[in-house]
Order: structure tokens, then C-alpha cells, then sequence
């Protein structure tokens, strides 16, 4: 050793290496954080569903083949994402031109519509968001109508809702006091509402959106949460244009060939209204109109308002008038069940097109519109 050389043996600095294990862990703690997240089943009492249009199996999954259903919610935290099923599509090999639109609003905003894929398995709805609580308005918007509804193959399945680690769901924020169900077809539907003269009636997914029909105006008209049940032509007695779905007879009170739509005989929530739009295609035979009647006033209760609707063409008028009124002739008691007839609405003369129809047939948007405020209108005037 050198004299006078300060040569002392180096130690470790535990300072410093405490330091980089702490932050190490911050890291991680962070990188953690960052992929966390709750899985919140499908059978969350917050969770509304638009009402008699959808079937829960167990805690698996929420499913609906009704264009036009949805659900709201209310989430707290900074991301939402929807996660779905696809393999009843998968499985029958369906094209992926042919898989379901649907659109999802966050907190009232600008709606996104999306095509499900054969490798869709969730639906990002928010991501990033401010934290707090956010509603979701999620929507079926559209089903290739000539794709089986009812084995069924051409549904919207739900199997969960993927949130923040330490997020939760609460009721929604805009829950309507009233439940009402629709029954009908393609314009019951929305088949073609957004069509455009230039490609003309081409049946396919981007040209229909059940949730701008008239059902949606009425039921926002009398403060409804809503279901639709209604099938591209379909009719009383014959299948649908999918080749599966039942007529009307039938399927009103199943929810797809498995499952029903009655619990213990009855539609529940109960319903305030229900409307029956049917016979554009064909008309009620026999006795369809009162035995239908009397099948629904048994499922729902004596106080449910029922509206039978003469299609919006004319069509089928006669038969209908008469199978109401022989309805009301065995059943003079029943003072809630009624007729709406709006006439022959002249931008639906049906062979040509016009002004609010791409093939005269089926409503443009904006004539669902006004076909859905005057059957506001109407019903307001039976109920007076």
C-alpha cells in the first residue's frame, strides 16, 4: 500500500438500491393498474333491457334476435367494453356481409355503429373517458332479414360488460315509466329505412335500422321503454322471409323456437301498451284477430291498452276491421282494446317509389317519423 493513499474497500449503497426496488415496484404497481379490470355478468340488476325481446341463459349470456332491442346502464370509471358471442354465426358458416349493425351512445354523445365479425368478441364502447359515472345506450340496429331468426342464428349476444378495476355499474339515469311491445313486420322492422334511390332495395344490413322506426317514435311520445318483435315478411299465419320465424299466430308468444316470451302465461313488466301491426303481406284468416286478442289480454291484464293498427298501405283492411269487431262483438266487457286506422298514407301506394319510400312499399326514415306521431296522435284521441 502507498503511504499517505486512502484505500478503503467500496460498500454497497442499500440507499440506492432501495430506492430503484421501490420505484420497480411502483412500475409494476402501475403497469398493473393500467390492464386491470372487473368483469360484470350479464345478470346486473342495473343493467335495463328493452322489455320482452330478450332471453337470459342463466349468467352465460343475454341474447336478442329482435332488431331494435337495447339496453342502458350507467358505469363509473374511464372504459367500457361489451363482450359478445359470435359463434352462433361462426358455427353456421354465415358470410360476414350478413352479421348485425349495432350502435352504442356514451353519455348522450355521437353514436358509433359497428358490423360484428366472425372475430368480434367485444364491443369497445368507451375508453379513456373522464372519471366518473357515463350511461350507455347500446342497440341492435339491424339482422340480414333472410337469415334465421328463430333456431335461432341471427342474434345479438351478450356475455358480459368489462369495466376499470373497481368499477361498477348503477341504474340507468333515463329509465321511461311506461313498457309497451310492438308486433309486425318489415316496417314494423325498419327493412329499408335507410335504403337510397340509387341502389334501390337491396336488402342488406346498412339499409335497415329498426331503432329510428315509428315504434321508437311512439314509444319516446308516451314516455315508453320498448320492445320490437317483428319480422321482414311476415304475416298471421306464414313464415317469415328468413324461411324459420312463425306467423304472428306463434310467434307472439315465443322468443325464438327455444324459449319464451311468457312467464307463467304473462308478458312481464306487464305492459301498458301493445300494438299489432300486421297484414301488409297477408291478411288474418278464421278467426286470427280474436283469438289473438283474447291470447294477448290473458298474457297482459285487463287494464293493457291494445292497439290494432291497419297497415299504413291499406292492406288487409277489411279483414281486420272485421276480426276486431267480432272480438269486440264476444267480448263487450273489454273497453282497453282498440283500432287504429291511419287511411291509405299516399307516399305508400306500393309498386312505385316516391318522395318517403324507396320502393313504395317501406317507410323512409322521415315518414316513420311522421307515421309515428300520428299514431301518438290516435291514441291519444281513443283515450280520451
Amino acid at each position: 500500500m502507498l503511504s499517505g493513499q486512502n484505500c478503503r474497500t467500496r460498500q454497497p449503497n442499500h440507499r440506492h438500491h432501495m430506492k430503484l426496488f421501490i420505484f420497480s415496484l411502483l412500475l409494476l404497481r402501475l403497469a398493473s393498474a393500467s390492464f386491470a379490470k372487473a368483469d360484470v355478468p350479464i345478470t346486473d340488476p342495473n343493467i335495463l333491457y328493452s322489455p320482452y325481446n330478450w332471453f337470459k341463459s342463466g349468467s352465460a349470456y343475454a341474447q336478442t334476435p329482435n332488431p331494435g332491442a337495447y339496453l342502458k346502464l350507467t358505469f363509473s370509471g374511464t372504459k367500457l367494453a361489451v363482450n359478445v358471442d359470435v359463434s352462433p354465426f361462426t358455427q353456421a358458416n354465415v358470410p360476414a356481409s350478413q352479421y348485425p349493425l349495432i350502435r352504442f351512445s356514451v353519455d348522450g354523445g355521437p353514436a358509433k355503429t359497428v358490423q360484428l365479425t366472425p372475430t368480434t368478441s367485444a364491443i369497445p364502447c368507451a375508453n379513456s373517458v373522464s372519471a366518473g359515472n357515463h350511461s350507455l345506450l347500446l342497440q341492435y340496429v339491424a339482422g340480414y332479414v333472410f337469415l334465421d331468426f328463430w333456431t335461432p342464428v341471427n342474434v345479438l349476444r351478450i356475455t358480459g360488460f368489462t369495466l376499470d378495476d373497481g368499477a361498477k355499474l348503477s341504474p340507468a339515469s333515463e329509465i321511461r315509466p311506461a313498457n309497451v311491445l310492438f308486433f309486425g313486420d318489415s316496417i314494423t322492422n325498419g327493412d329499408d329505412d335507410v335504403a337510397d334511390f340509387i341502389h334501390g332495395i337491396t336488402n342488406a344490413v346498412d339499409t335497415q335500422d329498426a331503432t329510428i322506426g315509428y315504434p321508437s317514435v311512439v314509444a319516446a311520445g308516451i314516455g315508453a321503454e320498448y320492445g320490437v318483435v317483428a319480422y321482414g315478411g311476415a304475416s298471421w299465419d306464414g313464415n317469415a322471409a328468413d324461411g324459420h320465424t312463425p306467423g304472428l299466430m306463434t310467434s307472439y308468444s315465443m322468443i325464438d323456437s327455444l324459449h319464451s316470451r311468457l312467464t307463467n302465461g304473462k308478458l312481464l313488466p306487464v305492459p301498458d301498451d301493445l300494438y299489432i301491426n300486421m297484414g301488409e303481406n297477408v291478411g288474418p284468416s278464421g278467426n286470427d284477430v280474436p283469438k289473438l286478442l283474447t291470447a294477448l289480454r290473458t298474457a297482459s291484464s285487463r287494464w293493457t291498452k291494445i292497439f290494432v293498427i291497419i297497415p299504413f298501405s291499406g292492406r288487409a283492411r277489411l279483414a281486420l276491421r272485421e276480426g276486431y269487431n267480432d272480438y269486440k262483438k264476444s267480448v263487450p266487457t273489454d273497453g282497453r282494446t282498440y283500432l287504429i286506422d291511419l287511411g291509405n298514407n299516399p307516399n305508400l301506394p306500393v309498386g312505385r317509389p316516391t318522395m318517403m319510400s324507396v320502393d313504395g312499399q317501406h317507410p323512409l326514415a322521415v315518414l316513420h317519423g311522421l307515421l309515428g306521431a300520428q299514431i301518438v296522435q290516435a291514441r291519444a284521441k281513443l283515450l280520451r
